[in-house]
């Protein structure tokens, strides 16, 4: 899965950037449809959410490099993003998971690597987290671990055929859990025994490994049966040659309910397959230092002879990559030529035909001026004359307007009066006579502020109205009121009150407080005028 880097020069600036806390962050794409060259997509310095913002392809993948900025004080936090979306395949997802690792590896400065599936799983929260988990990550749960011992307790190990029919053989240790720190206290070893060669070369070969001091039964003579297999027995397995294994210089021991591992002794006759000479501390031969350091020189040789040929491979492969660049910024720059001319000897074309219509249009716009000049000193004469007509019209109806307005103010002014006649012809009754007939009566009321209409039994005592519910009920007073100085006026339906206009022999009382009022009507017009001008009397008016 090799990775190459569209323009590295530019990535490594957008990095050390975001380092130099000049940008916060930058995207990476896939720029071939092979997926193995990452370009610089885009980069940014307000925060996660612009970085969010860029990511506009969902079903892509992408590989994001971000500063995460903390409280005052505290040393931000650079995170590698991998945006791989659950539509990408297994094996794409494998790969860009890969080309994260050696991204990962240019961009050192990185504490923690995200990977998400969405952008809504893209938070703060979440690289905290990715953080947070670095000592104990999350891994699916496998059982028993090769580098925990079994704590299960061990079954009795039954005792061995040997053992039993053979006593003067040793008898066999005890079954040992294997554990994967036999595999690294050996490479601790021989780490440190590699660190002794290089302070101390002429240094004597080291010595065979101790003996196991009777921790392990090893047979030093044939057993007898030698060909019989007993089943109740432990089963003996040969031992088998390895060629470089780690566990040539490791004990294998196994234990269940049921059979033993036992090690056979080493046979006396030659092996048949030939071993590889040992290396490192293991090695019969000592290297001097010239040797050594002559090695050491050559492996430096090649090393920088492999670095500066591929260092050649990549110089010429940017140069071919230029070369191929400029020949296809030529053929741009030619094609862009030809298309110009086109379009310039096209724009002349266009200019001279666009000239023409011009003219055309220009003719055929004076014709139509001088036409619709006029058309409209036509139609202004024509609306002059109209215009004439209608004034005279206006004025003939405001006339009669005027006419109308003034007979209707007559009659309104002659109903006025007549209504004030009949008022004071009223009162003068009331005045005059005093007859209980004159000061009682029935009226509907209705209140302001209320719907409903309530018809009434009155009686007018001087300036006091009482209110019953019928003639017989005189003993109970529904209401009563003082007119005294209380009444603004009498109304007629055509003074404010045009809900009245549809009620015959309907008026309206006004009191002086403005916000209330009463609406009346009698039985007739006689018992109208004869309330109004109880009314009039009792408040004085």
């Amino acid at each position: 899965m090799a990775l190459n880097l569209s323009d590295p020069g530019a990535i490594v600036a957008a990095y050390e950037s975001i380092v130099d806390n000049t940008l916060n962050w930058l995207l990476l794409k896939y720029s071939n449809a092979q997926h193995d060259e990452l370009s610089l997509f885009e980069t940014g310095s307000d925060g996660l959410w612009e970085l969010k913002q860029m990511i506009d392809e969902l079903d892509q993948v992408f590989i994001g490099f971000y500063r995460h900025e903390l409280s005052l004080g505290e040393e931000p936090i650079f995170t590698l993003i991998n945006y791989i979306p659950n539509t990408v395949s297994g094996v794409k997802r494998a790969r860009a998971l890969v080309h994260s690792r050696r991204v990962g590896a240019v961009f050192k400065r990185h504490h923690t690597t995200l990977t998400v599936e969405h952008l809504n799983h893209l938070s703060s929260e979440a690289i905290r987290s990715s953080l947070d988990g670095l000592d104990h990550p999350k891994y699916p749960s496998m059982g028993r671990t090769t580098s925990q011992p079994n704590q299960a307790p061990l079954a009795p190990i039954r005792r061995s055929f040997s053992e039993t029919y053979a006593p003067y053989a040793i008898p066999p240790a005890p079954p040992v859990a294997k554990s994967a720190s036999m595999f690294s206290s050996f490479m601790r070893r021989k780490k440190k025994a590699d660190d002794s060669n290089d302070e101390d070369d002429d240094a004597d070969p080291p010595p065979a490994p101790p003996k196991d001091k009777g921790k392990y039964g090893i047979q030093r003579t044939t057993v007898p049966y030698d060909n019989a297999v007993d089943i109740s027995g432990p089963r003996v397995i040969p031992p088998r040659k390895r060629n470089g294994s780690v566990s040539d210089f490791a004990v294998i021991s196994r234990s269940s309910s049921s059979d033993e591992v036992i090690i056979e002794p080493v046979r006396s006759e030659k092996p048949i397959i030939q071993t590889l000479p040992l290396r490192g501390k293991w090695t019969p031969k000592v290297i001097d230092p010239e040797e050594r350091l002559r090695r050491t020189r050559e492996a430096q040789r090649q090393r920088l002879i492999e670095e500066q040929e591929a260092l050649r491979e990549e110089e010429e492969r940017q140069a071919e990559r230029n070369r191929q660049r400029e020949a296809q910024i030529r053929e741009e720059k030619e094609y862009e030529a030809r298309r110009r001319a086109s379009l310039e000897e096209e724009v002349r074309r266009m200019t001279a035909e666009r000239k023409r219509k011009e003219r055309l249009e220009k003719e055929e716009e004076e014709q139509k001026t001088r036409e619709f000049e006029e058309r409209k000193r036509l139609d202004r004469e024509r609306r002059l004359l109209e215009h004439q007509k209608l004034e005279a019209w206006r004025q003939e109806q405001v006339r009669l307007a005027d006419e109308a307005a003034r007979r209707a103010e007559e009659s309104r002014q002659r109903e006025e009066d007549e209504r004030r006649k009949k008022i004071s012809i009223a009162e003068a009754k009331v005045k005059r006579k005093g007859a209980e007939s004159l000061l009682t009566g029935w009226v509907t009321i209705q209140a302001s502020g209320s719907l409903l209409w309530k018809r009434r039994y009155f009686k007018f005592i001087g300036s006091t109205a009482y209110f019953y519910r019928s003639p017989t009920d005189t003993h109970q007073i529904l209401e009563k009121v003082e007119l005294r100085g209380k009444l603004r006026g009498l109304r007629e339906w055509n003074e404010g009150y045009e809900d009245l206009e549809a009620i015959p022999h309907s008026f309206a009382v006004e009191f002086k407080d403005g916000q209330k009022w009463w609406s009346m009507y009698a039985d007739s017009e006689e018992e109208k005028y004869k309330l109004l001008g109880l009314l009039h009397h009792a408040a004085g008016l």
